[in-house]
């Protein structure tokens, strides 16, 4: 008896034992055949009871997966602002540059021109009067705004910006990498390729950036004065223009302001293609903000220096200041435009400044979110991309061969088990079909939207297909699904077009690279090449000058150092300063002050450079006036201006070099100031061109002391200065 009662027991224990095993199996079972092979389109009354902690998991996913995201495009951006400072080194960044900058700002365009509300895109064709009245309501709002904060600061309020001094210093991090490339949005429009007919609108332009480089003056650099600030916090942060300054130890790591830094850094790459985008980006990048309002008055209540902060609410004032300036640089092109191309190359003129603008203003409306670059940056068509997906498919068939059997989803009118079997995929059309039905059926592909689509969902951790792709091919599916239904065409193209005819089609450019990287003797501005008569002579005693010789040195000779200045991180030291100093002297500005000249500046009568005083031989020689470099060279060839032109696109490997050339050719100045009787120069420009050569001088004399001795840029300054001491000696016969 007691044998079978164990044996009863036994068997009871084994029974239920395995309805421990079974019943969860069967719970499992059920829910999986109710909610996860049904149709995907669940109803809102499916929907609603699915359990909270699914929702959660998927809540936690999704937060995980923008976070890694996020981090993505901040690596992103920070190695591409420095290479964008370091471009000799990395012009292979070129291309890539620019296709983001054109994604950006579409991206920009795209947001703005479906947001509702009053913005820069309200005045359709460029009315001045409503430009500055659109201005001035917008620093009527930062004002109020600030007025607001002072009355409630009066009334006992708190410090809203910064709380205390270690949120000072946290703020200040974050918004460091736009604030150390300062002024970059300008750094390569001081360019000899412009054409001569833009000169004095690119002048007054360029101003702006050099004042912004505290006109050469270390102590007003602007760059050098938030870096002193920062030193508070910070005081080993290396230069912003190396590879140092990305290290996770600095904790400048805002994705904002890395994209905005980005973005300053991009728009000016490109300045003969992209002029009207940098004018509209500097008139809104120079309008008055709240928080730099804000800072100058709460940095002092922590117990740090305002300057930086005071130092753009005064500069950039709308009167005199930047801002001003910036609205006169947009309506003087405007209206040039108008005057030599027609009212419809202005409209588009136009809505290229606004572009601009807007693209700067998205930079801290909108920057925050991420806007997928990387996958945008794939160089993949959407049809390559298509292919690969469905190879990536065909060869997971026999892997997953009936595993799909007990699913009931169906894509078109086939189910999934249909559509993956191996005989029938083996078909082009089949397959074709698959792809096609795929891509409609929601919610496992949202068109363009990767993250949204369920299957990659079901491929990522957590998912229940989780490891059956491969890193790569998810990234392919996730590329694919992110062309689908967009144009890939940039959103820009289509928002410039204009709306009257002729239709127009806005030219881009046969070279990937700026002059300031690539060879700069194939990257002149498109325009009419003139006649290739043979150089009439002059009027006048200038018999024994050698035009063809001279005029191309003359003008080439302005690119030498213009490519030194463009990244405002190496331009803050002494020789970075003297190098600032040397270009506007060449520009012709005014010898530098204390007090900055602002917008008296482009207004001064004798403010005449060496391009104006090669543009004055030409008219007195009674030559024909080419419109830029490309037809001055292709009327006056010049082996060594070609080759000017190519160290000048390495101006820190080649400083040495350049140094030197540039000191031969202040002898060239010299000599032209010295001959009253050439005809060449009015007596009035003789005189402003002596005092420019000794401005010149003085500069490349403290970039001289600055090199050490020993360094090999003495033996290269040499060099460089016999070089074009030869070719100089060409232009002139013994009798002057």
């Amino acid at each position: 008896m007691a044998v079978e009662l164990d044996l009863v027991i036994g068997t009871r224990r084994v029974a239920f034992s395995g309805i421990l095993i079974l019943l969860p199996i069967c719970i499992i079972t059920f829910f999986y055949l109710r909610f996860f092979t049904s149709h995907p389109k669940l109803s809102k009354s499916e929907s609603s009871i699915a359990p909270g902690r699914k929702r959660f998991k998927a809540h936690q996913y999704f937060k995980s997966h923008a976070e890694w995201k996020s981090t993505k495009e901040l690596e992103f951006y920070k190695e591409l602002y420095f290479k964008l400072q370091n471009l000799e080194k990395h012009s292979e960044t070129i291309p890539t540059a620019r296709q983001t900058f054109l994604i950006l700002l579409s991206q920009a365009l795209e947001d703005y021109a479906k947001a509702p509300g009053t913005n820069i895109l309200s005045i359709e064709r460029f009315d001045k009067t409503k430009l500055a009245h659109f201005l001035q309501s917008q620093q009527d709002d930062v004002t109020n705004q600030y007025h607001q904060y002072i009355s409630r600061r009066q009334s006992g309020g708190s410090r809203e910006l910064l709380p205390d001094r270690q949120a000072a210093g946290d703020w200040l991090r974050e918004i460091a990498p736009v604030k150390l490339v300062d002024g970059a949005w300008l750094g390569h429009l001081n360019n000899i390729n412009m054409p001569f007919s833009l000169r004095q609108i690119v002048k007054q332009t360029w101003l702006v950036f050099t004042e912004e480089l505290g006109n050469g003056n270390r102590d007003q650099h602007h760059v050098k004065v938030f870096e002193d600030l920062l030193q508070n916090f910070e005081p080993a942060l290396p230069s912003p223009t190396t590879n140092a300054i990305l290290h996770p130890r600095y904790k400048l790591g805002n994705l904002k302001y890395w994209r905005a830094a980005v973005a300053q850094l991009l728009v000016s790459l490109f300045p003969l293609d992209f002029l009207p985008e940098i004018l509209g980006f500097n008139m809104h990048f120079e309008a008055l903000q709240l928080d730099t309002l804000q800072a100058s008055k709460e940095l002092p209540e922590v117990s740090l220096d305002p300057s930086y902060f005071l130092l753009h609410v005064s500069i950039d004032n709308s009167h005199s200041g930047h801002a001003a300036m910036a609205m006169e640089g947009v309506a003087d092109y405007i209206q040039h435009v108008a005057r030599t191309e027609g009212d419809v190359a202005a409209d588009v003129a136009w809505k290229r400044v606004q572009a601009g603008y807007v693209f700067s203003e998205w930079q801290f409306q909108k920057g925050n979110q991420v806007t997928n670059i990387l996958e945008r940056l794939n160089d993949d068509s959407h049809d390559r991309l298509e292919s690969k997906v469905l190879t990536t498919f065909n060869s997971k068939i026999q892997a997953a061969r009936k595993l799909h059997c007990g699913s009931r989803v169906k894509l078109g009118k086939r189910s999934l088990t249909d559509w993956l079997d191996p005989e029938a995929f083996s078909s082009e059309e089949w397959r074709r079909d698959f792809i096609r039905c795929l891509s409609r059926s929601e919610p496992w592909i949202y068109k363009g939207d990767s993250q949204k689509s369920r299957l990659v969902q079901e491929l990522r951790w957590g998912g229940r297909m989780y490891g059956s792709f491969t890193k790569g091919e998810l990234e392919t599916l996730e590329l694919w699904i992110n062309t689908l239904g967009s144009d890939r065409t940039p959103f820009y193209y289509s928002f410039i077009r204009p709306t009257t005819s002729p239709p127009y089609r806005l030219e881009e450019s046969d070279n990937s690279c700026d002059s300031s990287t690539a060879d700069p003797s194939e990257n002149f501005e498109k325009g009419t090449l003139l006649s290739r008569d043979p150089l009439p002579k002059a009027s006048g005693d200038n018999t024994n000058l050698n035009l063809p010789i001279l005029l191309p040195l003359w003008f080439t000779q302005c690119c030498l150092l213009q490519s030194f200045v463009y990244a405002p991180g190496r331009t803050s030291d002494t020789t970075g300063c003297a190098v600032v100093r040397f270009l506007r002297a060449q520009s012709g500005f005014e010898t530098e002050d204390l007090v900055v000249t602002g917008a008296d500046e482009p207004n001064t009568a004798e403010n005449g450079g060496i391009i104006e005083f090669g543009l004055e031989m030409i008219t007195k020689a009674s030559l024909p006036v080419p419109q830029g470099l490309q037809g001055l060279l292709s009327l006056w060839p010049s082996d060594f201006a070609t080759k000017m032109l190519k160290l000048s696109s390495c101006p820190i490997q080649n400083f040495g070099v350049l140094l030197g050339m540039s000191m031969a050719l202040l002898e060239l100045q010299e000599m032209v100031s010295e001959c009253p009787n050439s005809g060449l120069l009015c007596a009035k420009s003789s005189e402003r061109l002596a005092s420019l050569v000794r401005r010149q001088y003085q500069c490349l004399q403290v970039c001289l002391q600055e090199i050490p001795v020993g360094d090999s840029r003495h033996g290269e300054f040499h060099q460089g200065y016999g070089m074009a001491k030869a070719e100089i000696d060409k232009c002139f016969s013994l009798k002057v």
